[in-house]
């Protein structure tokens, strides 16, 4: 694959168009090897900075799975983006990274050798700017697929001054942020980004400044290592700025003998979703720490800082929170197994209660990410495994394999690269049969663990989402509840998931619902439902099924609730006063899922429902 030489012979690039040329002549994946990567090694690309080119370089190392974390790293003056490449231990952190989750780093570069650290806040063809544009080129996937949780900026001197800056400029976006010889921003930049409002906010932009929230009151994690012997720090303005938008007022503690920690101790906006551990900054002062791109420091600031912890959408601004591995962490059992031809990947988590008392029939939740994802980021996305332990259940956490989507939306392309997607349509060419997978995984959890047959759910998020309606429809006898969230069935979209053979023959069998929906997601569906929209469809398609009469309500704007300022519930019961069907839209959710979400489902709605001999059973 590699094409093109540029002027240094160290670094030979992959050439873009002929790569898009593979990709479309590209062979079916390998069944045994599917997680494999497309794409892998060096990639040239150039963004446009108000008309001006700015080049930057891709890497992806060997094995990176998609939705990997991404690092964008920024040198000093004089270095060019090859020089980072050819010189820093990024390529060989990237390469080595023990974990699954090998990420993908970007290389920048200042324009003619020098970045303007005193560019004024707000400049539309700067610095800034071409981070920015960087980030969101980044954040394509024609080639692979960077999580918008998992994504960090990290600058050594200059380029350290500028990564300050352009977290203060777009801070919604950058799960952590550290820099090494280069804090020193202007006073008049930091009081411009902080009396800044913010429309960025992480999956919605707020233009009009609805919910008044300004850059200066977004936590970031950042980690400032000053360098005395350099001559762009030490700017004592910018720890300040950071401490004050984490919310911090306590004293810092030493953590390391060379690192001073801060750390928030009142509860963040959002509590229920975001650990405050995850609201900190830490600051050292080492001379010569950014000698070398800060060769002796990489490993540290990789595993010890930017890894720990990630941006999840759901709130504006996003959700800060501490980064659990499934399997080193939570200590998840990890399934790679053989089912009908494919190598499948799964997530089993057991709570300790539930170890204790093997033989103890116990419920099951199965979990399904959305596009592009996989079972290890939904662990994380959703916290599962957190109400598990509290009401002592199973959760498995399936991962689909790649495959094209063919819905063209917000987050989805057909131009995209062959990312993980649930083959519900069977639209993958010789791909696998997910409705068998899911009958056997059922069966391989309950040949481990004592499965209680009659209580087994489902629910998952966007892709995922139309993946747990398909079970819902072709498989209704198994499920006592499902809950899919930010998804509806698109019967006028391209998504005929009505016409599926295995839907088309189904019995006439209820299955309790509650679909969930974000306010901020109006490019895939609609928050409030009515007759003509894709969301009152899909609702009154569920109250047909269900059978609650008239399918179609007489009216939308009644029999509303509010629970915690946020939730809009809306419940419909059939003739005996059961919740058959429920909607929720979440006011300011962007396409997103949370934590607290999963606890609702679990203690209003799947704890009350029971399959017994085929019945459905309700209890309050």
């Amino acid at each position: 694959m590699d094409k093109t030489v540029v002027a240094d012979p160290i670094v030979r690039l992959v050439d873009v168009t002929d790569m898009k040329e593979q990709n479309q002549h590209r062979e079916r994946i390998n069944p045994m090897e599917p997680y494999l990567p497309v794409y892998q090694g060096l990639f040239a690309d150039t963004v446009l900075v108000n008309g001006t080119p700015r080049r930057y370089l891709t890497y992806v190392p060997e094995g990176a799975r998609s939705s990997t974390a991404g690092i964008f790293v920024l040198a000093g003056n004089g270095k060019t983006a090859a020089d980072i490449w050819r010189e820093s231990d990024w390529k060989h952190l990237a390469d080595t990274e023990e974990r699954k989750e090998k990420f993908i780093v970007f290389f920048l570069e200042p324009q003619d050798g020098v970045w303007d650290t005193d560019e004024p806040y707000g400049k539309e063809t700067g610095d800034i700017a071409y981070v920015n544009a960087v980030f969101t080129a980044g954040m394509g996937r024609s080639k692979f697929a960077i999580h918008e949780a998992k994504c960090y900026l990290m600058g050594c001197r200059e380029g350290g001054v500028i990564a300050h800056m352009a977290a203060m400029h777009n801070p919604a976006v950058w799960a952590g942020v550290v820099s090494v010889g280069g804090s020193r921003v202007s006073k008049a930049y930091i009081q411009a980004a902080k009396e800044d409002f913010c429309t960025n906010l992480d999956g919605f932009e707020d233009p009009a400044h609805r919910l008044n929230i300004k850059k200066g009151e977004i936590g970031m994690p950042v980690w400032i290592i000053h360098d005395p012997e350099t001559t762009c720090g030490e700017g004592q303005a910018v720890v300040e700025y950071w401490k004050a938008c984490c919310g911090i007022t306590e004293k810092g503690f030493q953590t390391d003998p060379d690192v001073m920690t801060f750390v928030r101790t009142s509860e963040p906006p959002y509590a229920p979703n975001q650990d405050k551990q995850a609201f900190r900054v830490c600051e050292s002062t080492l001379p010569g720490a950014s000698e070398d791109h800060a060769n002796l420091l990489l490993r540290r600031i990789w595993k010890d800082f930017l890894s720990c912890q990630r941006r999840w959408m759901s709130s504006p601004g996003g959700e800060l929170r501490v980064t659990q591995d499934p399997v080193r962490d939570l200590h998840m059992e990890y399934h790679y197994e053989c089912i009908d031809g494919w190598m499948r990947e799964w997530y089993v988590h057991v709570p300790e209660r539930v170890r204790k008392q093997p033989g103890q029939p116990v419920p099951l939740v199965l979990a399904m990410h959305g596009y592009s994802c996989g079972g290890d980021i939904y662990v994380g996305n959703t916290e599962w495994h957190k109400v598990a332990d509290r009401y002592g259940f199973l959760v498995a956490f399936p991962s689909a394999l790649p495959g094209n989507i063919s819905l063209e939306t917000q987050v989805s392309s057909k131009e995209d690269a062959q990312l993980p997607a649930w083959n519900f349509l069977h639209k993958m060419p010789d791909g696998p049969d997910e409705l068998s997978f899911f009958r056997q995984l059922i069966e391989k959890t309950n040949a481990d663990h004592a499965v209680d047959r009659s209580r087994i759910y489902i629910t998952g998020h966007s892709h995922g989402s139309l993946m747990t309606q398909t079970l819902a429809l072709a498989m209704t006898d198994v499920f006592a509840a499902a809950a899919p969230c930010s998804g509806v069935l698109f019967a006028d979209e391209g998504m005929p998931i009505l016409e599926l053979p295995e839907v088309k023959k189904r019995a006439d069998c209820a299955l309790p619902i509650w679909m969930f929906g974000g306010e901020q997601e109006p490019w895939l569906m609609q928050h409030l439902p009515n007759d003509e929209n894709d969301t009152g469809k899909t609702i009154s398609i569920w109250r047909k099924i269900n059978h609650i009469s008239p399918a179609k309500p007489q009216s939308w704007t009644e029999g509303w609730s509010v629970c915690k300022d946020r939730w809009h519930d809306l419940i419909c019961r059939d003739e005996g006063g059961r919740p058959m069907v429920r909607y929720t839209w979440v006011e300011n959710m962007p396409h997103a899922t949370m934590p607290e979400m999963s606890s609702r489902i679990w203690e209003e709605f799947f704890s009350h429902w029971s399959r017994e001999n085929g019945e459905l059973k309700y209890r309050l």
